[in-house]
């Protein structure tokens, strides 16, 4: 796994945020860096809808169409900050660099962790795309909203 910069951080950001970030480096991993991000600048909503704007302009920017069937998820997409902002309040006292690198790094960051709380035919299905679908195997842990 790869061990972030503050600098990198910052880079990968700008470029996500001007739709300059190559389709290569959108990784599992440049998501997370996101998740971080803007979970500790906002407040769940308002990070959803950030994110959302972001990457769904991202994916225009690369070629990437936003339809039933790939592009923009909206299910995984606020799983991933839900478990980034609970990720957070467990790590207060972490710097941005840590915070990244931290979660990048833990459990909770593996890719097919969504898949601990969704059945596969829920997770990847047209509705869990388009809208935020709950957990069918087990809860989302509680976080402070």
């Amino acid at each position: 796994m790869k061990n972030y910069t503050i600098a990198e951080i910052r880079y990968l950001i700008e470029r996500f945020e001007n739709q300059k970030l190559p389709k290569s480096e959108w990784t599992h991993e440049a998501h997370l860096v996101v998740a971080i991000w803007y979970s500790t600048q906002s407040d769940l909503c308002t990070a959803l809808e950030q994110v959302r704007n972001y990457i769904t302009a991202h994916n225009t920017s690369v070629g990437t169409p936003n339809t039933d069937h790939e592009g923009y998820h909206e299910t995984i997409t606020k799983f991933w900050l839900w478990i980034a902002q609970g990720f957070i309040r467990n790590n207060t006292a972490a710097n941005m660099e840590k915070l990244v690198n931290d979660f990048i790094n833990s459990p909770d960051g593996v890719s097919n962790y969504p898949l601990s709380f969704y059945s596969e035919s829920l997770l990847f299905s047209v509705h869990a795309r388009h809208f935020w679908v709950e957990p069918d195997l087990k809860e989302l842990p509680e976080i402070d909203l």
